[in-house]
């Protein structure tokens, strides 16, 4: 059982977003400010509705929260799933929500990974890690159960039966808490999976009673063996507690998880502060340890995003994945979001609305499409919204080479380096051998200008850069809102021919940078 189409209507950033999931999992890429969020907390409203007390009990207002700013039509969330059955939301009621119950469904993004560790744990637990982890919910019954009982009108216990049985309940609570935190597991995934040295534990202080309240227990995660002097957060850096915090939430998804129809693991921007190593260690953990749940993942990060396309091909779980890009589109009255399938291009929209003497809608799609271009070209190169259209086609037209695994390029030769140095022999050899590895490097490259022998003996001969250079001469088409008096004359009919002409030229330089990634 898997989702299959999201339907989000009036919701958040978006009046209207459509979408398909054709494969068992999902990466979506879009610049911040695209909506991705309000995906996140749209499937979250509805696939977190028994888990959330808040949200099953109606005490936690959807309309009033989540509605469009601009419209006041009915905020909707609609899930198809591939067996055809459906959760669909209409303001505040879900319906056929039962589908949920016993279902393996988890939700994670920065801010809750990041809470893990700069909370109490105790208060942790009853305000956020509860709706994750139902069953956690346990260790504050346990205390709550006792509190009631304490607080009948009939009770007759003394002040030392009472501080008797907190101390005993305070022994309970120990005992279950290491049978609901699986601290074996989390250290385990920071010492194996994330290759971390520091190994964690958990500080719980007594429960307390003051002016007849129950004050309850304090829990701190402290690194084992080291003195923090109570000052855990600011011993260690950033990225070293978001680890923590990843590897504490991913250790209690394993031991909740059950035996269900529905596996999900939907993941927002939920790696901000680490490096690419680290980013790297987590990905292959969940592709290994996950690989039964349909997974979605959100993310606005250019060099996560190709991570993660280099660790799914590595894997060879490309087939498992739909790749997918948010982007705001101006094309209609209002910016309005739009997902578009990795794969998908305009210039069938253009031609045929050429064909159609529609040169209007055949301009419309010819920018769409050099905009999905150039932002793929942003995406392979790694060069985010810091450029400028304009800049971008600079820098690519200037290159005339590309290597299709700088980063296992890079690696390679700098393990072979240290290998070098290692050898029994006089520097004039050892640098030899370099000069050596230098040049199998530079017979990695790939030609940018080059022709190529295609299956049927043909040989097609294309310049990427030259495709690129070109462009400058149809800025006005491309770049441009139109702008020509009269958009019937032969002039611009050609114009469009020979921009249609050019973008499919790129696209298939493109294509093959594309196949060739990394």
């Amino acid at each position: 059982m898997r989702i299959k189409q999201v339907d989000i209507k009036n919701f958040k950033f978006h009046h209207s977003l459509p979408f398909d999931i054709k494969a068992q999992n999902c990466l979506i890429y879009g610049e911040n400010g695209t909506g991705k969020s309000s995906i996140y907390e749209a499937l979250y409203s509805n696939f977190y509705y028994y888990k959330n007390t808040n949200i099953a009990n109606d005490i936690f207002d959807i309309v009033g929260t989540f509605q469009h700013r601009d419209y006041s039509e009915n905020t909707e969330v609609n899930i198809l799933f591939n067996n055809q059955k459906e959760i669909n939301r209409e303001n505040n009621e879900v319906t056929d929500s039962e589908l949920l119950e016993n279902q393996t469904i988890y939700f994670a993004n920065e801010r809750l990974l990041r809470e893990i560790t700069e909370e109490d744990f105790y208060t942790l637990i009853q305000n956020s890690l509860k709706e994750h982890f139902p069953l956690l919910n346990n260790l504050h019954r346990i205390y709550l159960d006792w509190m009631r009982e304490l607080n009948k009108p009939n009770n007759k216990k003394t002040s030392s039966e009472t501080i008797e049985e907190r101390i005993e309940l305070d022994k309970q609570f120990k005992t279950q808490f290491f049978e609901y935190i699986p601290l074996t597991e989390i250290n385990s995934i920071i010492k194996n999976d994330l290759n971390e040295k520091f190994q964690i534990e958990f500080n719980i202080g007594d429960s307390k009673i003051e002016n007849k309240k129950l004050i309850y227990p304090t829990i701190q995660i402290k690194v084992k063996d080291i003195d923090d002097r109570g000052d855990f957060q600011n011993h260690f850096n950033e990225a070293k507690l978001k680890l923590i915090g990843i590897a504490i939430y991913f250790a209690l998804a394993k031991k909740y998880e059950t035996d269900s129809d529905l596996k999900l693991l939907v993941l927002d921007d939920f790696l901000t502060s680490l490096d690419m190593a680290n980013r790297k260690l987590i990905i292959q953990y969940i592709l290994e340890n996950f690989g039964e749940y349909q997974k979605i993942i959100l993310t606005h990060n250019i060099q996560f995003y190709n991570l993660i396309l280099r660790e799914i091909d590595t894997s060879e779980e490309s087939e498992k994945w739909d790749i997918k890009k948010i982007f705001l589109s101006s094309l209609l009255e209002e910016e309005t979001a739009m997902i578009r399938d990795d794969s998908i291009s305009f210039l069938g929209n253009a031609k045929e609305r050429l064909e159609a003497g529609d040169l209007q809608s055949s301009g419309n799609f010819l920018r769409k499409e050099f905009e999905r271009i150039v932002q793929d070209f942003e995406i392979l190169l790694e060069l985010g919204k810091v450029e400028d259209m304009s800049n971008i086609l600079d820098i690519l037209k200037k290159p005339k080479v590309y290597y299709p695994k700088p980063h296992k390029t890079i690696f390679e030769f700098i393990k072979s380096i240290e290998e070098i140095f290692g050898y029994t022999m006089d520097d004039n050899s050892k640098l030899f051998k370099i000069e050596e590895k230098i040049q199998k490097i530079k017979e990695c490259k790939i030609d940018l200008n080059r022709a190529e022998t295609l299956e049927d003996g043909t040989v097609e001969q294309y310049s990427l850069s030259l495709s690129l250079q070109k462009t400058n001469f149809y800025n006005g088409i491309l770049l441009n809102p139109l702008s020509h008096n009269d958009i019937e004359i032969e002039a611009y009919r050609k114009e469009c021919l020979n921009v249609i002409e050019l973008l499919d030229n790129i696209n298939k330089g493109l294509k093959k940078l594309k196949g060739k990634r990394f």
